[in-house]
């Protein structure tokens, strides 16, 4: 099952190692949506699919504590956009940088807009319904985060 882009930034965040150090802990990542708009279409897709709508919206991702330099975090957020932005997400970053009184960064990254697609399919007795047919959510459509264990270390150095 596939995940947002914001979702999948975040992973890949959580994921980076740089010489063999995390940039921070998985629970000190934080992501949230903000500013979301809503553009409905019904455009029929892939025989039985239905494009449902188009999500823009503007997303920050936090991390504090993070010992990472905000250089490195920065680059990070750099190549994943330039590898995963489309459409009309941004490909550009803002980000804001604190340093916490025990030396530590509190980093917030801001991302103008990504635009996901929400694709339906048709099925008997779906919950959404359209031209007098019946729709639910497929397998590519369901943003569930998908089981997964994660090992590193984080240099507090």
């Amino acid at each position: 099952m596939s995940m947002s882009k914001l979702d999948k930034l975040k992973r890949f965040l959580i994921d980076a190692n740089y010489k063999g150090h995390k940039l921070a802990l998985p629970e000190q990542f934080e992501a949230r949506i903000e500013e979301g708009v809503i553009s409905p279409a019904s455009k029929q897709i892939n025989g039985n699919g239905l494009l449902a709508a188009r999500l823009y919206y503007s997303s920050i991702i936090s991390i504090d504590p993070c010992y990472a330099p905000v250089e490195l975090v920065s680059a990070y957020v750099s190549f994943w956009l330039q590898n995963n932005a489309e459409g009309d997400d941004s490909e550009s970053a803002e980000f804001n940088c604190s340093i916490n009184d025990d030396n530590s960064n509190e980093i917030e990254i801001v991302i103008g807009t990504f635009e996901e697609e929400l694709e339906l399919i048709e099925v008997a007795n779906g919950p959404f319904e359209l031209g007098g047919k019946s729709y639910d959510f497929g397998e590519q459509s369901t943003w569930i985060a998908e089981k997964f264990t994660l090992a590193g270390e984080v240099d507090r150095a």
